[in-house]
């Protein structure tokens, strides 16, 4: 066992000691990651499924791509929403509401 200064006891010790603008940016990150990756998992289903249909009828191309854009307007809204809130997170001016010396 250790019980120095530096020694990581697992999840509960770091989750614990960690700040609470550590907690926002990593909500503004997965917010962000979900977004992107949902909207590349999107493209990549609706991609594949255009592919096979203009293979068959190829009179129908263009008229399918606003599925594709729906899919990239999503990852569009994840960036814009993530520098919203990105520029909402400030230091609080009153400095009994600053954190302790021990985070």
């Amino acid at each position: 066992a250790c019980n120095g200064l530096y020694c990581n006891e697992g999840w509960a010790e770091l989750l614990g000691h960690m700040s609470p603008y550590g907690y926002a940016n990593f909500g503004i990150a997965f917010g962000l990651g979900f977004s992107v990756v949902g909207a590349a998992w999107g493209i990549w289903l609706t991609g594949s499924s255009l592919v096979g249909a203009a293979v068959k009828a190829p009179r129908i191309r263009s008229k399918n791509l606003i599925s594709v854009i729906f899919c990239e307007a999503t990852a569009i809204y994840g960036v814009i929403m993530a520098i919203i809130l990105a520029n909402k997170i400030k230091q609080p001016e009153d400095p009994s509401a600053q954190l302790g010396e021990n985070w």
